[in-house]
């Protein structure tokens, strides 16, 4: 398995796979395909080549992605935002999202972050062993703070000081 930094030449690769979790996997998620769409792909090819956003990859395929921004303002530019992480089920179990994970820290310590967030479903329990396995902490549930379809979800907010 090989780390690749993706750019604005992988945006229409990039945004597949991210509708295949988005709809594949829709209950993980926050996110959802449409307002994706309604970004367009013109927003996506700014943002990879802003963030740092990576891909898994063996034998040509991409096993799992996942991204990290810097927070903007000077208040605020200590911390990182990891975004975006997905595993295609048949790369679940393989290191891959550690792998990823672990190149989002690295990536985040070469920025100077001090600490990194990230959100994620409350009942996502497969991500939440991840992140914790990597030592992020919960801080925060918000309740109800996502809609899916007329059931309202929790997410939880987890960091990490790096």
């Amino acid at each position: 398995m090989d780390i690749i930094r993706l750019g604005p030449d992988d945006t229409e690769r990039f945004l597949v796979l991210r509708r295949e979790a988005l709809d594949g996997d829709h209950m993980s998620f926050r996110g959802a395909s449409a307002d994706d769409a309604a970004l367009g792909a013109p927003w996506w090819r700014e943002r990879l080549a802003r963030d740092h956003v990576y891909a898994v990859v063996q034998n040509g395929a991409w096993l799992a992605v996942g991204g990290l921004s810097r927070l903007a303002g000077v208040k605020l530019d200590h911390k990182g935002l990891v975004w975006g992480m997905y595993a295609v089920p048949a790369a679940r179990g393989t290191g891959a999202a550690s792998r990823i994970l672990n190149t989002l820290e690295e990536a985040a310590r070469s920025l100077g972050l001090r600490q990194l967030q990230l959100t994620l479903m409350a009942d996502n329990a497969r991500a939440k062993a991840l992140y914790e396995r990597h030592g992020y902490v919960l801080y925060a549930i918000e309740p109800e703070s996502v809609r899916r379809g007329n059931v309202y979800t929790d997410e939880a907010l987890m960091w990490k000081r790096l």
